[in-house]
């Protein structure tokens, strides 16, 4: 059988995929011709993993969406020389796989004279009193045969597709379509998931590809849908979803999470299962390393300089404080453990971070700066400056080798920070309606500010993956919008410092700096062995209530359900009537 596939690519970012790839040359030896076409702008140099697996490279304007590209390349081969072909195979970059050999289904198809065939289909569905979902296969596989392709329907169908610029109108008008067209003119088409029997009582709409990936993995799709990796509904088993493809088929696993960090926000739930940093193997490492240390309690200097001693880099050591008494103690300390370092006198203002930024001229020469401080927490009981210094201390100073490694191991690896510090487990301190009232609106200030490339709003999180004690190891490339933000004086208060700063803004947004320039992260895992437990424990806290008090708090949580289902459906009846998908 001689097999055609056009294949559509998109990509905000105007990157090419891994995984794009990797799909292509799984499937290249399926096909006799490929036609690849971008609906984004890839220079040349992003293509070149693409040109070696395909014979023709297209690249136009996303216009029409996939339907408006797959016109495009059926014109190029000329729908007279469709005849050449036996069938021809009409895919999107919009899953992930093949997570299983294709041919035995091409075999099947063809040997059962199928008209069309495809992944998944759409069952007929009522969305609402004006809004019919007819019967389909979903586009982002779909396979013609040559009696399909030879028939009038098929060219007309293709060459009357319009470029629409909303999403809405291509599924409206085109995806049911291309599969009620064909019905009319007398084919009949088959699917590997056939979902029109299945039970779909539990999910919000019939999509099984979308809303029902553990049916999509069970029964064997070779594909599935990204955007179920993104889906609200399935917030909760993406890291499930994960563990039954690496477990039970052979697609590289890192494919998915790497993509997936890139288009989607970095810190997801099902990301961030799988951000502890890894045992690297033992190898030189070359490095230019920078470490930078402010010194405002000079009687804990010891500790760091203690711990320093057991690095196996070079590293150039940067000190600040802000007196001269300080000083002498610092240059008695250094003298005392034989360490060369440059002392910096800045002003007791901005804490550790604006000491930090300070030496920006400085550690631009490097390619990776460790940030640390002497802390000590006088808002909070003594332990909590105690128990975040210390066990800051043994997840990123006492690991530092193979911290190195990994920064030399994985070119992609932007910043490494500390897990979450015991202090913040046992204590509910870091309140969801504050991070994001208060503190995510300072985050998109400066944000916009550093003139980022990804767009994203920080009023989206409850919490943030963040730095704690804005203790971490960074690549240069990382830091540079933080070291050319122009911080104002009256942006940084006074002591005692108040909660809701910049300061606070910038140890919340570093991770997402990495993000922005597609660079990933990593977490060194604690040292402290607490039941999970405890955080369940501590986070499932509410207030205690009397029974007079019982029924307004009822009526109370009732209209705010009420409210926040109203939204949730306000939002999507939206979309679909924006195109917003």
């Amino acid at each position: 059988m001689k097999r055609l596939l056009i294949y559509v690519h998109f990509n905000r970012y105007n990157n090419l995929s891994e995984h794009v790839v990797y799909q292509i040359e799984k499937l290249k030896p399926l096909y006799d011709h490929i036609v690849f076409i971008s609906n984004s702008e890839l220079p040349e140099e992003k293509q070149i993993p693409i040109l070696p697996l395909i014979n023709d490279f297209i690249q136009r304007e996303n216009k029409g969406f996939d339907f408006g590209a797959w016109r495009d390349g059926l014109q190029f081969i000329d729908f007279e020389k469709l005849k050449n072909f036996d069938s021809v195979t009409l895919m999107n970059d919009t899953c992930f796989g093949p997570l299983y050999d294709m041919e035995p289904y091409y075999e099947k198809y063809e040997k059962n004279q199928t008209d069309f065939w495809g992944m998944t289909n759409h069952r007929a569905y009522q969305e609402s009193k004006t809004h019919y979902f007819a019967e389909h296969i979903q586009s982002y596989f779909k396979v013609f045969s040559r009696k399909v392709m030879e028939s009038d329907t098929f060219k007309k169908f293709w060459l009357n597709i319009k470029d629409f610029e909303n999403v809405q109108q291509v599924i409206d008008n085109y995806e049911i379509q291309s599969t009620t067209v064909f019905l009319e003119a007398g084919f009949k088409y088959e699917t590997i998931l056939d979902t029109k029997e299945l039970d779909a009582k539990q999910l919000l709409h019939p999509d099984f590809s979308y809303y029902a990936p553990d049916v999509i993995l069970n029964q064997k799709v070779p594909f599935i849908k990204v955007k179920a990796f993104q889906a609200q509904e399935n917030a909760g088993v993406g890291k499930y979803m994960l563990d039954y493809i690496e477990e039970k088929t052979n697609y590289p696993i890192n494919l998915i999470t790497n993509h997936l960090y890139i288009i989607d926000y970095p810190d997801r739930r099902y990301l961030l299962s799988r951000k502890y940093l890894e045992e690297a193997p033992y190898k030189g490492i070359n490095q230019k390393i920078a470490i930078h240390l402010h010194v405002f309690y000079p009687d804990l200097l010891r500790d760091f300089l203690e711990a320093f001693e057991n690095f196996h880099f070079e590293y150039d050591l940067f000190l600040t404080t802000n007196t001269d008494e300080k000083e002498n103690i610092i240059k008695n300390k250094l003298e005392e453990f034989n360490v060369s370092a440059k002392l910096i006198r800045t002003p007791n203002m901005g804490r550790d971070v604006m000491p930090f930024l300070a030496l920006k001229d400085e550690l631009r020469n490097y390619d990776i700066v460790g940030h640390f401080h002497t802390k000590r927490s006088l808002e909070a009981a003594f332990f909590a400056g105690e128990s975040w210094r210390t066990e800051l201390m043994a997840m990123l100073i006492a690991p530092a080798d193979n911290i190195m490694r990994n920064f030399d191991m994985n070119n992609n690896l932007g910043i490494v920070i500390a897990d979450v510090p015991s202090f913040f487990r046992f204590n509910k301190i870091v309140d969801p309606d504050n991070e994001n009232k208060m503190i995510a609106p300072i985050m998109n200030d400066i944000w916009k500010r550093m003139n980022m490339k990804k767009k994203i709003n920080f009023h989206d999180f409850n919490t943030f993956t963040m730095s704690y004690g804005t203790f971490f190891w960074a690549k240069v490339d990382v830091l540079e919008p933080l070291f050319n933000l122009e911080i104002m004086k009256k942006e940084v208060p006074e002591e005692p410092l108040p909660q809701n700063t910049i300061l606070h803004a910038i140890e919340r947004i570093l991770i997402y700096l990495a993000w922005d320039k597609n660079l990933d992260f990593r977490i060194s895992k604690t040292t402290e062995n607490i039941s999970p437990f405890v955080d369940v424990n501590t986070f499932n806290q509410r207030f205690a209530i009397s029974a007079g008090q019982a029924e307004d708090i009822r009526l109370k949580y009732i209209t705010i359900l009420f409210l926040k289902r109203l939204k949730k459906f306000v939002i999507y009846r939206f979309g679909k009537l924006f195109g917003k998908s």
